[in-house]
């Protein structure tokens, strides 16, 4: 009995190998769902991927920052080479341009009167226009133009016997210019500007001896003159002052408003020695030659009489 259960056993065994031995392989599924294959292929594909993909956005965060960081600094540099650019273009307008660029200025009328009698001692017509001058540093320099008004006003009561003088006045600055009799001429012997750059309170002063005029004339300036005033105690800021079409008149002494006969700039500034010089090397000449006729035509005489 036991032994045909054994048989029994072992037929069964026999007969289950030999079907599993004789049934075709099972195909592989098309989506790839076999435990095994995609375990090992897709799995490491998918890690690579996640981890490349990890691994680039970590990576390239860190990376991203260093790569805007030198772009920062470039657009930097740009920036401060741009705002570098403008400071130097000022100097260039300012030294060659502003001087050439500003219209003439207008002409004024002015009188000095002595309230007191009535009489008109000072009497101009003028266009003044101021150029302040300040030396920066070495290589640079600032110009600042304006105008004396045409409707300054004129202070009177600034008439005396041997000083008068011509102050004009507007907004919160002024320009005197001061005469003096000398003799039988009168001069301007001081100019004086009172004004304001960049909000410091400067005093420019010429005390040279200018324009002198015989006395009951008027002097007449149709050109364009510069003074040169400094400013006392400053040798970087120095002001010109140009004056165009001028007459005027000082030591008036009359109510009226007329100029005297004038005397112009153009002839009395052309030097009187020239001509006499040359008149006087004539004169010498012709002297010369007659002379030397004299002397001959009476040699000549005495020779004839010799021969006799």
């Amino acid at each position: 009995m036991l032994l045909k259960l054994g048989l029994l056993v072992l037929f069964a065994s026999v007969l289950a190998v030999s079907r599993g031995d004789d049934m075709p392989p099972e195909p592989l599924p098309k989506n790839g769902s076999t435990t095994e294959p995609p375990t090992t292929t897709p799995t490491t594909n998918s890690t690579t991927t996640v981890t490349t993909s990890s691994s680039t956005t970590i990576s390239s965060t860190p990376s991203t920052p260093s790569t805007p960081t030198p772009t920062t600094p470039a657009s930097t540099t740009s920036t401060s080479t741009t705002s570098a650019a403008p400071t130097m273009a000022p100097n260039v307008t300012t030294t060659a341009a502003t001087p050439t660029t500003v219209p003439p200025p207008a002409a004024g009328k002015w009188t000095v009167k002595d309230n007191t009698t009535n009489v008109t001692c000072i009497m101009a017509n003028l266009a003044i226009q101021v150029d302040v001058i300040l030396t920066l540093d070495a290589n640079k320099t600032s110009h600042t133009i304006f105008d004396v008004p045409s409707n300054a006003t004129a202070e009177d009561n600034q008439c005396h016997n041997d000083t008068q003088s011509l102050k004009l006045t507007w907004n919160d600055e002024s320009l005197v210019f001061r005469f003096i009799k000398n003799g039988t001429s009168f001069l301007v012997s001081q100019i004086a500007l009172n004004t304001t750059i960049n909000s410091t309170r400067m005093i420019f002063m010429n005390e040279e001896e200018e324009f002198r005029t015989p006395v009951s004339k008027s002097y007449r300036c149709a050109k364009a003159q510069e003074i040169k005033l400094i400013e006392s105690g400053n040798s970087t800021a120095v002001a010109v002052l140009k004056v165009n079409n001028v007459q005027w008149e000082a030591f008036h002494e009359k109510t009226d408003t007329n100029f005297s006969a004038a005397e112009d700039c153009a002839g009395s500034s052309s030097p009187d020695i020239v001509p006499i010089a040359v008149g006087c090397a004539l004169v010498g000449l012709v002297a010369i030659v007659l002379i030397a006729y004299l002397v001959g035509r009476r040699r000549s005489q005495a020779r004839g009489y010799l021969s006799m």
